[in-house]
């Protein structure tokens, strides 16, 4: 199954994902590419601008949380002193290419994400050290010279919208907190008893809080195991969908056509801010 790589252009799928007209789970793309290599390496390059967003912020978060590597830097304001036209600049191509070259040693399969025929040049490269490359995009905004390049392979999003779309609570959320519509097939293995992860938060109970998690099953934290002493009349009240939470997990139940697990809040920052939100 070999190891892989995917490095992906944030700013050049921000349009992709638009033009599609649908999102991307970046935790059912984990678990896809999971399914198919031994090990997966995950690059995702976006340009920071400042003051960070709440919402980029939770953003960040999540991707980190499902074994996403994130490179950024701050963007440019460069002022053309005749027009006094303000251009933004925060392009990331020179990084990307840089650590895919450096790193070609530690896969052998290459995936980007971008349509972009800027990056033929190392495309070709890496072709040319023997690795297996392939360009996941969509039609459209697909460049004509990577779909005509020799040894390269072309994937369109649209094709796996099923596997990796990200699935609106309001839609397909179930009354219990797990996202339906997940293939199995593309599922990784359950977690052991001790496992730590990170998740970030899907649905809040009065008994309890449903997290996302790279496994794709129930994922419960029991309002006991948040280490609070404190008496918590609304748990709603407290914990916010931006929050993001370090567990161990505690038990795995498989009885169930979904598997579920329950973890435990390993994080004690977590706790005493949460605490601190009772008294607010």
């Amino acid at each position: 199954m070999g190891r892989v790589a995917v490095f992906i252009d944030g700013a050049n799928l921000f349009f992709t994902q638009r033009h599609l007209g649908w999102q991307i789970d970046f935790s059912r793309l984990m678990a896809f590419f999971k399914s198919g290599y031994t090990s997966v390496q995950a690059n995702y390059y976006v340009p920071a601008s400042e003051p960070v967003s709440a919402e980029n912020a939770a953003f960040s978060r999540v991707l980190t949380a499902h074994g996403y590597r994130i490179i950024s830097k701050p963007v440019k304001k460069i002022v053309n002193k005749e027009t006094g036209v303000v251009i933004m600049k925060g392009n990331l191509d020179v990084e990307l290419v840089v650590d895919a070259l450096s790193g070609a040693d530690q896969y052998d399969t290459f995936i980007l994400f971008s349509g972009d025929s800027d990056f033929l040049p190392l495309l070709r490269a890496l072709h040319e050290k023997g690795k297996e490359v392939i360009v996941y995009s969509t039609q459209g905004l697909s460049a004509r010279e990577l779909l005509a390049e020799p040894g390269i392979a072309y994937r369109d999003l649209a094709i796996l919208k099923e596997r990796i779309e990200q699935v609106r609570s309001g839609d397909s959320m179930r009354a219990d907190g797990v996202i339906g519509g997940i293939d199995q097939e593309f599922s990784p293995p359950l977690p052991d008893i001790g496992q730590t992860f990170t998740g970030s938060v899907l649905k809040v109970q009065s008994y309890g809080i449903f997290l996302s998690n790279p496994f794709h099953v129930k994922c419960l934290l029991p309002l006991s195991f948040l280490g609070i002493s404190k008496y918590i009349s609304d748990l709603t009240a407290i914990v916010r969908m931006t929050d993001v939470f370090d567990v161990v997990v505690f038990h795995v139940n498989t009885d169930r056509d979904i598997a579920e697990i329950t973890v435990k809040l390993a994080d004690k920052m977590m706790a005493e801010e949460l605490t601190s939100r009772i008294d607010a």
